[in-house]
Parts: C-alpha cells; sequence; structure tokens
C-alpha cells in the first residue's frame, strides 16, 4: 500500500475542469440561489479545520440543467473531500450524474455513477439509451484494484442499513477503493469518461411530452435527493463543521 503526502492528492477540479477541459464548448453560468438558497457562501469557505468551495453553475442560455456543481473539502491538510454532480431540469429525464471522490493517505474512495430517474426494469428503453453508453467506460475501469471487484463495495459499507442507496445505483456504478496512486489517477479518467458521455446526452436531451412519465420520473428523482440530502452520513460531518444552514446548502449542492 502506498501513502500518499496531503500535497500529492490529486487536484480533482483543476484536473477535470482545467486539464482535461471537461466544460470546453459549453458556457457554463454560477447560479447564485438554489431551491431558495443563497449559494455565495459554498463558493468559498473556511474554519480552523478545514476549506474549500461548492461551486454551482448552470448553463448560459438553456433550461436544460438543474445544476452542476464541483468542489472540494480539505480537511486538516490530510484529507480531500470531492463531488461532481450533474442534475437536468425537471423537463429532462437524463440520469443524475453523482460522483463522490474522497482521498487520504491510505487509499482513494469512489463512488461514481449515472443514477437513473425512472424504474428501468419498466422502462429497459430507458436503460439503453441512458446507462448502456457507459457500459464499456465500466468494463475498462472496474478491474482497477479495489474498484467493485471483491468484498463489499462502498456503497454497501457506508450505506449498509440502507437498501435505498443500493436501489438509486445503475446496473454500472463505479465503486470501491484503491490504494496504488498510478490507480488513483485511472480513477480520474473514469470520473472524466462518464463525465463526458453524460455531457454529451444532454446536448442532444429533448424535453420530456408524456405527463405521465414525467410524474412518475420526478416522484423517483425526488425520493433520491431526499434520501441522499437527508440521509447521507457526511452531512452530519458537515454540520458539525459548518452548522446546519450550512449543511443544508452543502448538502443540496453535492447532490
Amino acid at each position: 500500500m502506498a501513502r500518499v503526502d496531503f500535497k500529492d492528492m490529486i487536484r480533482f477540479t483543476e484536473e477535470l475542469v482545467v486539464n482535461r477541459k471537461m466544460f470546453e464548448g459549453l458556457e457554463l453560468e454560477a447560479l447564485e440561489t438554489y431551491i431558495g438558497m443563497d449559494t455565495r457562501p459554498a463558493w468559498e469557505f473556511k474554519t480552523p479545520l478545514a476549506s474549500g468551495f461548492y461551486k454551482p453553475h448552470v448553463l448560459k442560455g438553456s433550461d436544460k440543467i438543474d445544476k452542476i456543481t464541483y468542489g472540494e473539502l480539505h480537511y486538516m491538510n490530510r484529507a480531500k473531500y470531492c463531488a461532481l454532480n450533474f442534475t437536468c431540469s425537471d423537463d429532462y429525464d437524463l440520469p443524475i450524474f453523482a460522483c463522490e471522490f474522497d482521498e487520504t493517505a491510505p487509499r482513494l474512495s469512489i463512488t461514481l455513477d449515472l443514477m437513473p430517474v425512472v424504474d428501468i426494469a419498466v422502462h429497459p428503453e430507458y436503460r439503453k439509451k441512458y446507462l448502456d453508453p457507459v457500459a464499456d467506460v465500466w468494463r475498462t475501469y472496474r478491474s482497477l484494484p479495489g474498484l467493485s471487484k471483491d468484498g463489499r463495495c462502498l456503497v454497501q459499507r457506508r450505506y449498509a442499513p440502507w437498501p435505498w442507496a443500493r436501489a438509486s445505483l445503475s446496473p454500472y456504478p463505479i465503486d470501491g477503493r484503491v490504494e496504488e496512486q498510478e490507480s488513483r489517477y485511472g480513477v480520474l479518467d473514469a470520473v472524466a469518461a462518464y463525465a463526458r458521455i453524460w455531457l454529451e446526452m444532454m446536448k442532444k436531451a429533448e424535453p420530456i411530452r408524456d405527463p405521465g412519465y414525467k410524474n412518475e420520473m420526478l416522484t423517483r428523482k425526488r425520493a433520491i435527493q431526499k434520501y441522499y440530502r437527508e440521509l447521507d452520513p457526511g452531512g452530519e460531518v458537515i454540520k458539525k463543521l459548518f452548522g446546519e444552514e450550512k449543511m443544508k446548502l452543502f448538502v443540496s449542492l453535492i447532490f
């Protein structure tokens, strides 16, 4: 097992947004309010124990995006807790792109997925359209040591008491822990690949026309958001660091 010093940990946002030009060709615009909350306190924060940012955006001139958020929480120069979330507005049925990318000296923990907002058993065409496009990427990266292979995956460890977490996932989550530094960058490659696929699908997305399907989609979408925003144990850590008001803001931007 190779330990990594804090100074050598992955610069998550810089690597994705700057070096890999994730949003090239897209004009992001800062999202100043979200579900009635001023987001600006999240853009940069600092306490004696933690510092970082959660930066939410929309696409300028587009109604497709509810929010695009990227962010990092640096804890006592010991760990980085990074997040990337893409959520479409309610007129579109794209899956929720969710990435939790946490790095400490011994290991990197990852949960990465395109979470379906409809029941894919009832709507197999949804799986074919939105989820199967990541199948080849999933097959490539799941073989990294520690990812979705032996033993319990990260979702099972973190959310073991809650079946809702497993029920929210697609057939293609990248999930687990890696230890070697080279494999950590392999995980970052997986994040970039999933994100590019989602962004390309978003560009081609068309509004939902069927009111019954839309209602079904929104019911599942709201349930998933409620679960992760209210029950994710990371929220309690944020609450202790920043207080309840900022906790509600931060978790709503992260998921």
